[in-house]
């Protein structure tokens, strides 16, 4: 009786110390059976129970006070609350049976189907429980899973911004060092078709001619490894004769010139789809006609740098 009386002092305790927050009516439920029971003729009768009794009203009380509207409570009130109906059911029969006729059938019948109807109720109750518990660390593994896969793609969000600014500012750099190369070679000036780099028609041709002489190879091949370097710009090589021979003549002359110095550049690494190659013929001079200077000053090839920059990966 003494160690009954212990069990139901704990169970006060546990019940005042969760009073700060308002109990859910399972547990409110298992309090009452549970003290209901321990009054009766079960704290004598069936000690056994009452005990498996206050064990599950003990989990149901720590739980409340950890998730106090969490359904694993609610459950495991409601397993307290049966196993108190249990403990004070078998209290009462056994003090029934105490003054009845043991060998009553009808009894003994009653008493096995409350047994088994108890015990499944409390099965049905468990795997309530067990599915409960499996839902909450379902959703905590999402969660979990979540919480990696943003952080994951906020490193690799965070290393493609590093990347792409780097890969510009090495792009930058490249281009910068390119037309400086360009610069220490070449006639370059800035236009607002873009930058224009200027080459001598004698140091690429013979007079009359579109076949490149074996030093302008040399002069070319330098211009072509500064521009590749800027090769996301687009080109436009264009060809530029003077006023001598007919219109026509001199169309053609600077288109055939055009063609063969755009023609080398693709050979040496270029992206042909960049470059297109424009004959001007003698509508464009820079200096006059009437001077042996002058002419060869407007014969001459003018590779334009575009100043728009392309996105494409070709």
């Amino acid at each position: 009786m003494k160690t009954i009386q212990i069990l139901i002092l704990v169970t006060f305790v546990i019940c005042v110390a969760g009073c700060a927050t308002m109990a859910p009516n399972e547990l409110v439920k298992a309090r009452s059976a549970y003290q209901n029971a321990s009054e009766g003729p079960a704290a004598q009768l069936a000690p056994a129970e009452l005990h498996k009794a206050h064990e599950a009203l003990v989990l149901a009380e720590q739980s409340f006070q950890k998730e106090p509207d969490s359904y694993k409570t609610k459950d495991l009130a409601y397993v307290a609350q049966r196993k108190s109906e249990m403990a004070g059911v078998l209290g009462t029969l056994a003090a029934d049976k105490a003054i009845k006729d043991k060998s009553n059938v009808a009894f003994q019948n009653k008493q096995t189907e409350i047994v088994k109807q108890g015990k499944q109720d409390l099965i049905d109750s468990e795997k309530q429980t067990a599915e409960a518990q499996a839902e909450i660390d379902k959703q905590a593994a999402l969660r979990e899973a979540k919480e990696k896969s943003d952080a994951k793609l906020q490193m690799q969000q965070a290393e493609i911004a590093r990347q792409t600014k780097q890969a510009l500012s090495d792009s930058e750099k490249r281009t910068a060092d390119a037309l400086a190369a360009l610069a220490s070679f070449a006639a370059v000036k800035e236009e607002e078709r873009g930058l224009v780099v200027t080459l001598s028609g004698s140091v690429l041709f013979r007079s009359a001619k579109s076949a490149l002489l074996p030093s302008a190879q040399v002069k070319l091949d330098q211009v072509a490894n500064a521009l590749l370097n800027v090769r996301a710009r687009n080109l436009i090589v264009e060809g530029h004769t003077d006023s001598r021979g007919s219109t026509s003549y001199n169309q053609n002359l600077s288109q055939r010139r055009a063609d063969t110095v755009r023609d080398y550049l693709v050979q040496k690494g270029y992206p042909s789809e960049r470059i297109q190659a424009r004959g001007m013929g003698e509508d464009s001079p820079i200096a006059d006609n009437a001077s042996a200077e002058g002419r060869a000053n407007n014969r001459r090839v003018e590779i334009v740098i575009e100043r728009n920059v392309q996105t494409s990966n070709k």
